[in-house]
């Protein structure tokens, strides 16, 4: 039998051995169903309308029946309300306190976040263009090239700011935590697994078959197979959706395509070193302390994801290969990461790979037919 033949024997065990437990269908049902719900109640509870709150600076009292109106014949709603002076509005909509803002006078300005309230802002363009024209006829009287020259120089300029931000900080902690469960749960299965076999000494009998290295490795491809096939439960609603033209939040589509390489590095750097870590104990209880290392790795990093992807700690945290796979996801949902920065995190994680694959095996080898009692890195590393 050859390497790989071997390997896939032994991921074939685990595959099976997974789709025969109810942890995996609960965990799949519940992430389809979570997902599902998070691309499609948005649309329900929008209902049909779309609302948008505006802020008026200047103009006559008839500018806002005007602006109802129009917003009445692009189906959308919208709630009026006043500020003194353009930086005043201009604040509002960067603050996230209002959609849009129209600014009146001599030089009408529409303010809008990017790519939000298109349909609107066109409107109100016109609407506001208008209103200065009228301002313009009222003061003095004009001839007919006159009226033309007023009506091209009041076309009102449109200020797009930065994309929300907000919606982008929401897609990065959607990835994280998702990325989180579904690493430490993976982590903790392989853990287990290695513990249960060397108990129960199953993995003597499965060492008689095939070289140790072969059944870590075996192990760690099958159970990462179960991780993608449980992610996919989660990326296949949002995917729908988008494939059938619908919108998602601000950088959960780059997010989701951009950081696959760093979930597929995860799974390799943690589960390696589980598996190889889960060797050194002699019950199954134990597993959870002797891979708390890579938990509190874990942990720490998803926090980092959650709150300061784009400070420099996160942007140090996104190379390091042991963080990168949660940190990384988010900065490219939050916008904050860069070409250079991604290529140097993915050399440096497939080097910690090729290393965590050799040192692993070479633990793997030395720990699982030793029984007896808890066995410690350094003397493993050792060879004593």
């Amino acid at each position: 039998m050859s390497r790989w033949q071997s390997v896939r024997l032994v991921a074939g065990r685990e595959l099976r051995e997974a789709f025969r437990r109810k942890t995996f269908w609960i965990v799949s049902a519940v992430l389809l169903a979570a997902s599902t719900a998070g691309v499609v109640l948005p649309e329900v509870l929008d209902g049909d309308r779309t609302s948008y709150d505006v802020v008026v600076v200047g103009g006559s009292p008839g500018l806002a029946e005007q602006l109802q109106a129009v917003a009445d014949s692009v189906d959308v709603d919208v709630g009026l309300s006043a500020a003194d002076t353009l930086q005043e509005a201009s604040q509002l909509v960067a603050d996230g306190d209002a959609d849009v803002a129209v600014v009146a006078g001599a030089e009408p300005v529409v303010i809008a976040k990017q790519d939000r309230a298109d349909s609107f802002v066109a409107t109100a363009q016109q609407v506001v263009g208008v209103q200065a024209l009228a301002d313009r006829l009222e003061d003095a009287g004009l001839s007919r090239d006159e009226v033309g020259r007023a009506l091209e120089e009041s076309t009102a300029r449109v200020v797009r700011l930065d994309e929300d931000e907000s919606s982008r900080q929401g897609s990065a902690a959607i990835v994280s935590t998702v990325l989180y469960l579904l690493l430490l749960m993976l982590m903790i299965q392989v853990a287990n697994g290695t513990a249960i076999e060397k108990a129960n000494r199953i993995s003597e009998v499965l060492l008689a078959i095939v070289r140790p290295g072969v059944l870590l490795f075996g192990k760690v491809i099958g159970v990462g197979v179960v991780g993608v096939l449980t992610l996919l439960c989660a990326v296949l609603p949002p995917v729908i959706k988008l494939a059938v033209g619908g919108d998602l939040p601000i950088g959960l589509g780059a997010a989701m395509l951009g950081g696959a390489p760093w979930f597929v590095l995860g799974i390799a750097l943690y589960l390696t070193t589980a598996g190889a870590l889960g060797a050194l104990v002699e019950r199954q209880e134990e597993a959870g302390s002797v891979v708390s290392p890579l938990t509190i790795l874990l942990v720490g990093s998803f926090f980092v994801a959650q709150s300061a992807s784009g400070t420099p700690l996160g942007q140090a945290l996104a190379i390091f290969p042991f963080t990168s796979p949660m940190v990384m996801p988010s900065r490219i949902a939050v916008g904050s990461s860069s070409g250079p920065e991604m290529a140097l995190s993915l050399v440096l994680g497939a080097a910690a790979v090729l290393v965590a694959l050799r040192a692993g095996s070479n633990i793997y080898a030395r720990a699982i037919v030793r029984t007896g009692r808890r066995l410690k890195l350094r003397e493993v590393l050792a060879g004593t």
